[in-house]
């Protein structure tokens, strides 16, 4: 009987080896968690978070359907809606169009909105419009933007002493359009600006004759404002 106790003893004293042996995995696999996470914690704490990444990551998130942050809304959309919501005040949604793209927000302006033909002096007409759109920009909530302004013209060549081509008039265009962002106190160092002439027209300028398609030359006489993300 003694014999039978002591093969008992020793059977429940190896389960419980056994049993310790198991939840072993667990310890050490606690161990790597908080580790991991003190690690993730000290990575954070002496970083700087990228606001334009966070903003791409998030946005694709929601794009791809995982929302796990249903408050969040870009910048970028703000900006938008403002945009949008000038176009319909000053009833410009024939020459003024305003999209969302992946690095920021596009707008685009009719020529024809803006100055008389073989002129780039902005008209009366248009400057409470634009100062709006100036103003809107000034107020943007996001750190790290640029504001890229573009002026394009159709293939109908000017040869004037103050325009002898179109790369003049293009240039010019974009540049009175910066002047007048300044002026409404938009950060100089926020600016830029560039002429392209006829060289990216949206449509074509001549059918397959040869022959001017006039809507299409109008489509293509336009200043384009870009406000993105400033590459770091």
């Amino acid at each position: 009987m003694s014999v039978l106790k002591k093969e008992l003893k020793i059977l429940r004293r190896k389960k419980k080896r056994e049993d310790h042996s198991a939840d072993d995995w667990l310890m050490t696999y606690s161990d790597a968690v908080t580790l991991l996470m003190t690690f993730l914690i000290l990575l954070l704490s002496v970083s700087t978070i990228d606001q334009s990444k966070f903003d791409q990551v998030v946005e694709s998130i929601k794009e791809d359907g995982f929302d796990s942050s249903k408050e969040f809304v870009s910048p970028f959309e703000v900006l938008k809606n403002n945009l949008d919501q000038i176009t319909d005040d000053y009833n410009l949604a024939e020459n003024m169009t305003v999209t969302r793209q992946p690095k920021g927000v596009t707008i685009e302006l009719a020529s024809s909105s803006l100055y008389r033909a073989g002129s780039a002096d902005i008209q009366g007409k248009s400057i409470q419009a634009l100062s709006e759109v100036a103003d809107a920009i000034k107020n943007f909530e996001y750190e790290n933007y640029q504001v890229e302004i573009e002026g394009h013209s159709d293939n109908v060549a000017i040869h004037t002493k103050q325009f002898p081509s179109n790369w003049e008039l293009s240039v010019n265009r974009a540049t009175n359009i910066v002047r007048h962002f300044l002026r409404e106190g938009v950060d100089s160092q926020r600016l830029k600006a560039a002429g392209y002439a006829d060289t990216k027209p949206k449509v074509p300028n001549l059918d397959v004759a040869g022959n001017a398609i006039p809507e299409n030359q109008a489509i293509n006489r336009r200043v384009v404002i870009h406000v993105v993300r400033k590459e770091s």
